[in-house]
């Protein structure tokens, strides 16, 4: 079914707690992004170079059925980037093996990709951004087009399989009430679609904790004032909250 030579492309690994995902996760960082955003977290990871051999999806089975043990209250393997979707071949091949293992899958995404579709019955929860709903504003600052993303959402909800939404809320791009309309409006959209008990949403405040590795990677990092007050933060949550969105105070 899948090329047993298949292999992806990492760039970092760890463990964390009920970060990405339920329970105890052995945590994959994978190498390159279709996406261009300003505040990336991970710029170190946003290119791939083809000569790169990368690991062979067979022998990180055998690491992640090792960890097994390490997989306690509920955890399992959680894949995130740079983006994915961007080793979409590879990534489908492990998510099956790690499937028909029984090992607990997340997967990280912007969800851009039609490619997401075939992944996802193979992800146990999803978690997803949705950065602007407006498509010029998307295309213009981070590269991606809306239809895809909505398009992909709508499916995973229709699946009844768990699925997070993540906005990472920058000031001066994504803050402003017309923003904050467009993302209700959608997931009011969204919540119509399927159990509530399977759809979350959560409200990020902007950061730089990738500032340093971008100086490091001799990049210019070029959001300015993107940090989001806690006044205009807990208004925001309200604004969700008025509109029928219970969103995640994160």
């Amino acid at each position: 079914m899948f090329n047993k030579k298949s292999h992806l492309l990492i760039f970092g690994k760890g463990f964390n707690y009920s970060e990405d995902g339920p329970g105890n996760r052995l945590i994959y960082h994978l190498k390159g992004c279709n996406l261009h955003c300003p505040w990336c977290s991970n710029p170190d990871g946003l290119k791939s170079e083809e000569y790169e051999k990368g690991t062979p999806v067979d022998e990180l089975l055998k690491e992640i059925l090792s960890c097994k043990p390490m997989f306690f209250d509920g955890g399992g393997v959680t894949f995130t980037g740079g983006e994915i979707l961007c080793q979409a071949d590879a990534m489908e091949n492990i998510l099956f093996q790690l499937t028909e293992n029984k090992i607990h899958t997340a997967v990280e995404t912007n969800a851009s990709l039609p490619s997401l579709k075939r992944l996802m019955p193979y992800i146990d929860y999803l978690i997803a951004d949705f950065k602007h709903p407006n498509e010029k504003k998307l295309m213009q600052v981070v590269g991606a087009s809306l239809l895809p993303i909505k398009d992909n959402l709508k499916t995973r909800v229709l699946s009844g399989k768990p699925l997070l939404v993540r906005v990472p809320l920058i000031h001066g791009f994504n803050d402003n009430d017309e923003a904050l309309e467009g993302f209700t409006e959608f997931f009011r959209e969204l919540s119509e679609l399927g159990a509530k008990d399977s759809l979350w949403f959560e409200l990020l405040k902007y950061h730089e904790y990738g500032r340093e590795k971008w100086e490091k990677e001799g990049l210019p990092y070029t959001v300015k004032n993107g940090f989001i007050s806690d006044k205009r933060y807990n208004e925001i949550m309200e604004f969700f909250r008025l509109r029928g969105i219970a969103a995640i105070n994160t």
